[in-house]
């Protein structure tokens, strides 16, 4: 009898175990946006970096989705729904929800995307610097009020006019997708005369007559900062380990491959649907010393200091590992 119990037990673990593998999700459900900061999206979807490691994973049955919105914002509404299960977008709306989930579903960085300048232009030829914004200008970006550029934007009003003065030109902020944005400054007609945006879309500003740099985001941040990130919930890291590593190393790959040979991913990103641009100027782009693609996050921490001063962030981290996953923790962060 004690054999037979035995037994029992030893093919109720097995089957329990054979249960825990299959208890990954049969789909992984992924967000990208508009832009080369999202490169490395941009290649694990055409080279199904994904799938490949899901595979290799055990997991060859797993589909892949890929969604596409126009803000962080509404990828965190889509993760907290359901609807995702890794977010991307600007630090800013990462952070944000990270902070409102400690204690619940446990938001966290996955990985870094993309280190790159995010420019403030203007057509505006009165407007040499912040201050010289007025009632009658109106400042596009994407996600206004949530967004990367709105952190840089209080950033640097807080610099110039005052902690106690960070929002003096939230008034101004109009939220439209990068491309809208670009489509309303060009017209020359309209309210927006000014974009605070991030590459292709600033390049493609300053090629045309009258349209200047107002402000840099490096020089906000005092050099290379991280600008796009890709998020998850703990809850999914927890109950889908094999999947949540796949997409890790997806990304692993994809970065190496996009370091690697720039001129691949150029050619991808246009295939991809990245825009009119050339080959040749996406691969210009990418090339600038100031864009950088990585894993580890940049500068990170003093950018959610910043967010805990003005009590966008209830939760001052210590450290930026506070904000990510372990799968980075080994990474040169900041």
């Amino acid at each position: 009898m004690r054999k037979l119990a035995m037994a029992r037990c030893v093919a109720l673990a097995l089957a329990l175990g054979g249960g825990a593998a299959r208890a990954e999700v049969d789909e992984v459900k992924l967000v990208s946006q508009y832009g080369i900061g999202y490169m490395p999206l941009t290649l694990m979807k055409a080279d199904k970096l994904v799938e490949k490691h899901l595979a290799k994973a055990g997991l060859a049955g797993t589909k892949v989705d890929w969604a596409r919105v126009a803000a962080g914002a509404a990828a965190n509404d889509a993760l907290l729904a359901g609807g995702l299960h890794f977010a991307s977008g600007g630090t800013g709306p990462a952070l944000i929800l990270w902070d409102r989930t400690r204690g619940s579903v446990d938001v966290r960085g996955v990985a870094a995307l993309s280190s790159m300048p995010n420019l403030l232009v203007t057509r505006n030829p009165a407007v040499k610097s912040i201050r010289d914004f007025t009632d009658k200008d109106r400042i596009a970006m994407a996600g206004a009020g949530s967004s990367v550029q709105t952190i840089y934007l209080q950033m640097a009003v807080a610099k110039d006019f005052g902690i106690e003065n960070y929002k003096k030109l939230n008034p101004l902020m109009v939220s439209l997708p990068h491309p809208e944005g670009l489509r309303a400054l060009l017209s020359g007609a309209g309210e927006i005369t000014a974009l605070f945006t991030s590459p292709p879309f600033q390049n493609t500003a300053l090629e045309n007559p009258g349209i200047r740099t107002v402000l840099n985001s490096y020089d906000i941040m005092g050099g290379a900062n991280t600008f796009l990130m890709v998020w998850a919930t703990g809850k999914f890291r927890e109950a889908n380990p094999k999947s949540f590593r796949a997409v890790v190393d997806a990304m692993k790959e994809a970065t190496e491959a996009i370091n690697g040979n720039k001129k691949r991913a150029a050619e991808i990103y246009v295939q991809e649907g990245g825009g009119k641009e050339s080959v040749d100027k996406i691969l210009a782009l990418m090339s600038d010393p100031q864009v950088k693609y990585t894993l580890a996050p940049e500068r990170l921490l003093p950018y959610a200091e910043f967010m805990h001063r003005i009590g966008t962030l209830k939760t001052k981290p210590a450290s930026w590992k506070d904000m990510f996953f372990p799968e980075v923790h080994d990474l040169p962060g900041s």
